[in-house]
């Protein structure tokens, strides 16, 4: 499974999940993260769709958009996405 993460540095809940991916790294630390700035890297980002409300988060298998989660999210989500897929 690929993970893209969106980000922008002036995004409070992007802060708040970005904790959030640290203790889920340490629970999965072969998973296979991309993380995108919204600013920094917007020729990228316009290929994924992002709208206005980040962070997001999209879940890649095979190839394949699988699931896609946006805005501020808990350890547990995620962790359930990751375990649902991987």
């Amino acid at each position: 499974m690929k993970i893209i993460k969106i980000n922008a540095v002036w995004c409070p809940a992007c802060l708040v999940v970005n904790n959030v991916w640290n203790k889920i790294l340490i629970d999965y630390p072969d998973l296979d993260i991309t993380t995108l700035d919204y600013d920094m890297d917007e020729d990228e980002v316009k290929k994924y769709n992002v709208g206005d409300v980040l962070p997001v988060m999209i879940f890649i298998q095979d190839g394949v958009e699988v699931k896609r989660l946006v805005g501020e999210k808990k350890y547990e989500e995620i962790k359930g996405v990751i375990d649902e897929y991987v």
